[in-house]
């Protein structure tokens, strides 16, 4: 089978799949926010990057927010599962950074956008609850915690990681091992069992 008619096969059959089009055009997405920015891409863009004409981009997203905000919470979702094989704080700084680096743009653009877009701010929150969520369940001391300081954790965890990820500190000589270093203490204190006193 040639490679143009694989081509076709393939388009027939994620045509009868709207979810796999529907995370076709999400995965592309993610690829050209991280390439071009926000405001650069086009959703003509997206479609023929996943393989599609343009048109099929509006069959499955109102605009370029919407399909923004399923990158997102496709990307929260990836982060959350790579952070719960972790074992120890060291690597869930180093899991943090891979993420919050490989995806700056977007983040970026969640910010940016959280200011003027109701929806952004709305689904911003919704993920910081199931990150809390996420800690109630994982962290055997976080029933101590209320929901209040465990939700001002994950805010300062996110703006942290974000201002490492983009070199964003006061001190732009930080290496990239000093960067994890300092978020591994930042998740013990945060995070880590509370102290017993003597």
């Amino acid at each position: 089978m040639d490679a143009a008619t694989n081509h076709v096969i393939r388009k027939i059959g994620l045509r009868r799949n709207p979810a796999a089009t529907r995370a076709a055009l999400v995965c592309a997405a993610r690829q050209e926010f991280e390439e071009c920015g926000f405001d650069a891409t086009q959703s003509s863009s997206i479609a023929r990057r996943a393989g599609y004409a343009p048109q099929t981009f509006y069959r499955h997203f109102a605009d370029k927010v919407d399909i923004l905000l399923a990158a997102y919470a496709d990307w929260h979702a990836d982060e959350q599962h790579a952070i719960s094989t972790v074992g120890d704080a060291r690597e869930a700084a180093r899991v943090l950074l891979r993420y919050h680096r490989a995806s700056m743009k977007l983040r970026q653009a969640l910010r940016t956008l959280s200011i003027t877009e109701e929806r952004v701010r709305a689904a911003r929150a919704k993920s910081r609850m199931r990150s809390v969520a996420y800690l109630r369940t994982h962290l055997p001391h976080a029933g101590e915690l209320g929901e209040a300081q465990l939700l001002r954790s994950v805010l300062l965890l996110e703006r942290t990681v974000d201002a490492y990820a983009e070199d964003d500190l006061a001190d732009p000589n930080t290496s990239p091992d000093q960067a994890e270093q300092r978020l591994c203490v930042y998740l013990q204190q945060e995070f880590g069992p509370p102290s017993q006193a003597a």
